[in-house]
């Protein structure tokens, strides 16, 4: 998946599904007004006996063309003909009516910041502990708000207004992972996109820095300081490129690199920003890069954990780094440039990774291929085996890795199968006192606590818009507030 198409399951009204829709309109209004101008002109008697002739030729000739223009398209969806510089209109022309529907279709629907909220879709809130969460999500306003809600009444404490001087978003864009600071101010950004920003109390402008473009996650060091996932932008332009290239025999692939970035929490100031294909190099671990299905995107950094405290298997300051198309989770130590480790095993495109303890990470294992098991081969065909070896139904898990042993341990997989969790995208969790869990199961835009005892609650945010609710935006946990 493209890293800037990287949105959940949402896409937006784009400009290209208008002007579809606009040449469709021209050209249906073109033939109407033809046809009209035909049959006015055979009913007012007009040279009836010449007009049939002509007519009937008409008719041969158009279905002459229809015709013609029909075995191209044939041979050009087989791609065993080939008719040179006409190849790109036919396949243009055959096929604009799908194109057509999809933009009629695209623009129809809300923007994807709302998830169909499915029919008798069934509540529950069992929760005796009020669970605070930090939320974004779009306003009825068009805008973008972010609060801070109460799972278990559902009461919101406190909210922030994203200020028109923040500049322009598309319905689409989403704000990302917020973090709360000091005296109620929040941080933010457009994932994907820029600025990265701080408001106060009152959604006032603190700072906002637009020199890299954020995604995913944000988190804070142990002294204040954030930690960033990024990608920066080209020289002379608000745009990424393949900063990243390797070769295969003869041939050069060019891929996007990730980075993160350290910022001063007060001034929004970039400290420091590191490459991480220049990390997997210094550390002797480019072939690393060939593990991922995804040569465009082969890293696909999604988390930066910072250790806040010391341990026998860390030391203060020390990142934990998720990768998803690389299916593992690196320790790194910026203050050396050293990896520690790289964890791999059970992982399939995970996500959230947290410090539990001392000796404990847990990690959102998404436990999905990058195709979402969609085969890439579609030409070859074959039947379905008499003598099939079935494996498990794999659904997402809350993964503890002890650090000590080595060893991964899903946490209530029984119940995490039995609900049928799973999300091929994004999806966090979050520890909650009592062997509790918050998860957030985020394509579906379902929140949910579990612990020993079953589901505590099971719910969506739901929207302004009716049969709607929000898509859920990494959404965390707070333990108190202010």
């Amino acid at each position: 998946m493209h890293t800037l198409a990287y949105i959940g399951p949402g896409g937006g009204v784009t400009v290209g599904a208008l002007l579809v829709i606009l040449i469709g309109g021209l050209v249906l209004f073109a033939l109407g007004f033809i046809v009209w101008l035909r049959i006015k002109r055979f009913l007012r008697g007009q040279g009836k006996a010449k007009w049939g002739v002509k007519l009937a030729t008409q008719l041969v000739a158009l279905l002459a063309l229809l015709s013609g223009f029909g075995w191209m398209s044939q041979h050009r969806a087989k791609k065993d003909r080939d008719f040179g510089a006409m190849n790109g209109v036919v396949e243009l022309l055959s096929g604009f009516p799908d194109r057509f529907k999809k933009s009629v279709e695209e623009v129809q629907t809300l923007p994807q910041t709302f998830v169909k909220t499915p029919a008798g879709f069934e509540r529950e809130n069992r929760l005796d502990q009020d669970v605070l969460t930090l939320t974004a999500f779009s306003n009825p306003d068009e805008g973008r708000t972010i609060a801070v809600r109460n799972l278990r009444d559902d009461r919101v404490l406190h909210a922030w207004v994203l200020p028109d001087t923040l500049g322009e978003w598309k319905p689409h864009w989403r704000v990302h992972h917020p973090l709360l600071l000091e005296e109620k101010s929040v941080v933010g950004f457009f994932t994907n996109r820029s600025p990265l920003f701080r408001l106060d109390s009152a959604s006032k402008v603190v700072w906002r820095q637009d020199s890299l473009t954020f995604h995913h996650a944000i988190n804070r060091a142990a002294n204040g300081d954030l930690w960033a996932c990024t990608m920066r932008w080209e020289k002379g332009g608000r745009y990424i490129g393949y900063r990243g290239r390797y070769k295969l025999g003869d041939r050069t692939v060019n891929y996007l690199d990730n980075s993160i970035a350290r910022l001063d929490a007060q001034t929004g100031h970039i400290l420091e920003v590191i490459s991480m294909t220049e990390m997997l190099k210094n550390n002797g671990l480019e072939h690393l890069i060939l593990r991922s299905g995804d040569p465009q995107d082969p890293l696909h950094l999604n988390d930066v954990e910072p250790a806040l405290t010391a341990s026998y298997h860390f030391e203060k300051d020390d990142l934990f780094l998720s990768f998803r198309n690389l299916q593992s989770v690196i320790q790194y130590r910026p203050s050396t440039g050293e990896v520690i480790r790289v964890i791999g095993g059970p992982l399939a495109s995970q996500h959230d990774v947290d410090i539990l303890n001392d000796s404990t990470l847990v990690i959102f294992n998404n436990n999905v291929q990058e195709n979402n098991g969609v085969h890439i081969n579609q030409r070859e065909k074959y039947p379905v085996s008499k003598e099939q070896v079935e494996l498990k139904q794999y659904h997402s898990e809350v993964t503890l890795y002890d650090l000590a042993s080595g060893a991964f341990v899903p946490m209530l997989p029984e119940l995490m199968a039995d609900v049928g969790m799973m999300t091929a995208s994004e999806g966090l969790q979050e520890a909650l006192p009592g062997g509790r869990w918050f998860v957030e199961e985020q394509n579906s835009g379902e929140l949910w606590v579990v612990g020993p005892s079953g589901v505590l609650y099971h719910d969506v945010h739901a929207s302004h818009h009716e049969g709607h609710h929000h898509l859920p935006n990494w959404t965390r946990v707070l333990p108190s507030f202010p």
